[in-house]
């Protein structure tokens, strides 16, 4: 016994030492996503049309802050954010983080002026001050013009753009770079047998008239296969940035797990975060739990427009954003779905994130 409690503590005692040196046997990322919901139609010339009260959504914004503080995340990538640059920059100064941010959807926008007014929606990037990072490049996933400082008018801002971080401790590289990218491909209705199933049931039960079930299918159908091509441009910019490094990517996708568009990434070995480490169905939209959907349906309803009935009828709940990783070394540890609860009531987006925890030893 007393053989046996030298050997502990002296393995306590070298541990101990280890810790303290500065050495490390294992790092890990924490990464989280989340669409931030910008809360606008993109309709207008002058202003854009908003579901909410400008002091609704700035308690929306807090709520996210407050939510994105708590997770103590090392990389967070925010799309839908409006105004991009400003709002990327606040919550990386409230957050502690560096961010690199780049617009994609702002009408007509020469420099800061831009029409619509209040439109200035893009994604970004948020790092941790420890992490050393630089610029991995950006590729607009539509053919319209957006440099950042000069964008002409695209009814989707689908972008992809990364930045390559280095993993240090105590000064000393320990994992080599890791190549982060931010995704976002176009939004539509979703095309599966079982949702054009039920989109099907609602019009011959006369939920729907023939124009409308006609206009939903067209926009489920044309959604994915413009998907599907965004899909093959997000490897081809991937691949020609990261070659074989080792890669995570994450965001707003806007398809479901099992649809040739996730496929396209499977394929080319990415892993599914969530797929392979959390637990659950991983649902990020969930009509009717989130009360910002109401927002979204009385809008539909003054608008006369059949979307807004849509996502009820085809199912309320799908896994619609991700974090995926490829390359040797990288290894998901845990994942789960966060800012899916509401602070007085209100959600802080239309959408819950996700949030990953990523070995990164190797």
């Amino acid at each position: 016994m007393k053989t046996k409690r030298i050997i502990r503590k002296a393995f306590t005692v070298f541990c101990t030492a280890v810790i303290f040196s500065g050495y490390v046997f294992a790092e890990e990322l924490t990464v989280v996503t989340v669409n931030s919901w910008s809360a606008m139609n993109h309709s207008g010339f002058l202003r854009c049309d908003e579901y909410e009260e400008e002091t609704v959504r700035g308690f929306r914004q807090e709520v996210l802050t407050t939510g994105l503080k708590e997770l103590e995340a090392d990389v967070i990538i925010l799309n839908g954010i409006n105004p991009a640059e400003s709002f990327a920059a606040e919550t990386a100064l409230e957050l502690g983080m560096n961010a690199d941010v780049w617009v994609s959807r702002s009408g007509i926008r020469f420099g800061p002026v831009s029409l619509p007014l209040n439109l200035k929606e893009g994604d970004a990037i948020l790092s941790a001050e420890k992490l050393a990072s630089e610029p991995a490049g950006r590729m607009s996933l539509n053919s319209t013009l957006s440099t950042g400082a000069v964008t002409l008018f695209a009814r989707d801002g689908v972008q992809v753009f990364g930045r390559k971080i280095d993993i240090t401790a105590e000064g000393e590289s320990t994992a080599g770079g890791v190549y982060i990218f931010s995704a976002v491909w176009n939004e539509s209705l979703f095309n599966d047998e079982n949702s054009l199933r039920r989109l099907t049931d609602a019009y011959l039960s006369g939920e729907i008239n023939a124009d409308d079930y006609m206009l939903l299918v067209k926009d489920a159908v044309e959604g994915a296969e413009t998907r599907l091509v965004q899909a093959g441009r997000t490897l081809s910019f991937i691949n020609s940035i990261a070659g074989a490094g080792p890669v995570i990517v994450a965001g707003s996708f806007n398809a479901l797990p099992d649809s040739p568009e996730i496929k396209v990434l499977k394929d080319a070995g990415f892993i599914d975060v969530f797929e392979r480490a959390g637990k659950g169905p991983g649902y990020t939209i969930d009509v009717q739990k989130n009360s910002n959907y109401q927002k979204l349906r009385q809008a539909a309803e003054d608008n006369g427009d059949p979307a807004g009935i849509a996502l009820d009828i085809m199912s309320g709940k799908y896994r619609t954003d991700y974090i995926m990783i490829r390359g040797a070394g990288l290894k998901p540890l845990s994942a789960g779905i966060v800012l899916d609860k509401p602070v007085y009531g209100v959600y802080p987006s239309n959408r819950f994130g996700v949030s990953a925890v990523i070995d990164i030893s190797d």
